[in-house]
């Protein structure tokens, strides 16, 4: 069974590299999305979406810039992301779409709860407080966090050579995914200094590269965003 390349036989359900990471950070017991996430998990939505297209040639990155090569998906997420990168009059950097007002982070967020809520993984509750109302996310009964942070692991130990894993391990520090796989802070540790040494090291595939581009865009934007939350 593949989608986008990538093999998923060993998880029961076909996922999205955004989806799972969106999955593992919502709380196992009083829902919503885990505090140390809260403010990353949308830049890093966006980030594994342009991740998933760059391994499916839907779009490639040239000197960290990314251009469209090819509209056709079945994914409307992606879709989305490709309409807006198309329409851009040049090719532009990773980071320049990661804060461009065109993109809104809302949608990205509502695509993942929407594909996740379709495949039974989660529900969803409509929240209100005044004027203003969201949506709250459950995991549902049989949902594949265990197995995600279980794969995680194996990972961080053994790096896998496939595009989908490659991205999906080089993501977990951005989506602040490592307090949830070790709740010790040793192991947390230990765990990132593996993370980096396999991103570092000079004989990583393209793939590595591309991500790691990702990633640093990701944390650019996230520094950023911390940075107007302070001053404010």
């Amino acid at each position: 069974m593949r989608k986008y390349g990538i093999n998923f036989t060993e998880w029961k359900n076909q996922l999205t590299l955004p989806e799972k990471l969106l999955l593992m950070t919502i709380r196992p017991e009083k829902g919503g999305i885990s505090g140390t996430s809260s403010m990353a998990i949308d830049l890093v939505l966006a980030g594994a979406a342009i991740l998933e297209m760059l391994i499916a040639g839907n779009i490639r990155m040239t000197d960290r810039r990314l251009e469209v090569t090819g509209e056709k998906t079945e994914s409307s997420l992606n879709a989305y992301l490709l309409g807006i990168i198309a329409a851009s009059q040049q090719p532009r950097k990773t980071e320049y779409w990661l804060n461009s007002f065109r993109i809104s982070m809302k949608r990205i967020r509502g695509e993942v709860y929407g594909s996740l809520s379709q495949q039974r993984e989660i529900r969803l509750e409509e929240r209100r407080f005044l004027f203003f109302k969201w949506q709250k996310p459950f995991l549902s009964p049989g949902n594949q966090v265990r197995q995600l942070i279980d794969r995680a692991k194996r990972l961080i130990h053994h790096p896998s050579g496939e595009p989908g894993e490659i991205c999906f391990l080089l993501l977990l520090e951005p989506a602040q995914l490592l307090r949830r796989i070790y709740p010790e802070r040793s192991m947390r540790k230990a765990a990132a200094l593996k993370i980096k040494q396999f991103r570092m090291a000079e004989t990583s595939p393209d793939m590595v590269r591309q991500a790691a581009v990702v990633v640093k865009a990701i944390n650019m934007a996230l520094a950023a965003r911390r940075a107007a939350h302070h001053a404010g």
